[in-house]
């Protein structure tokens, strides 16, 4: 299986992918919560302002989120937009790792077994090991705008 870098890539990353969503999703905020989290699905929802600076680009893709919902289940739908936000950077994450790791080891093809398991394994180990940190997993779990805030930085830092 390590001898197809991009097939084991893909098997990885999608791994991460899944076991964070998994995780964000078994422990997500039911409904909304006392603080900030409350605000961004009532005004994602209604299309309202919300505290400054604001987070435009958030209340609509919540109000996407929420718009074909019944009522009872519009925080759990923008909480779990925080969620699959959180579960991409996660993924994002490990594909960051393994490309930094091969510009300093060079191409997969001419690694051997045991750097490739370590290629592999550290990155997997460091992408769920940041998706299970406090503050990462506490964003990750209620609608605040920060789990999307770091799916666009790791975006940016992968591309």
């Amino acid at each position: 299986m390590l001898s197809d870098h991009k097939r084991t890539n893909k098997y990885l990353a999608l791994f991460a992918f899944l076991t964070s969503l998994i995780v964000y999703t078994l422990t997500m905020a039911p409904t909304a919560s006392f603080w900030d989290a409350g605000e961004f699905i009532a005004v994602a929802h209604g299309l309202q302002v919300n505290h400054p600076p604001g987070a435009p680009l958030y209340s609509l893709l919540g109000r996407l989120a929420s718009m074909f919902m019944p009522t009872e289940y519009v925080a759990v739908s923008i909480n779990f937009l925080s969620a699959l936000s959180s579960a991409l950077t996660i993924m994002l994450l490990y594909l960051i790792i393994v490309r930094l790791i091969r510009e300093f080891k060079g191409h997969p093809d001419e690694m051997s077994l045991i750097d490739k398991i370590g290629m592999y394994g550290g990155a997997l180990v460091g992408a769920l090991t940041f998706a299970v940190t406090d503050t990462f997993w506490f964003n990750a779990v209620e609608a605040e705008v920060y789990a999307m805030s770091m799916f666009f930085t790791a975006i940016v830092v992968w591309l």
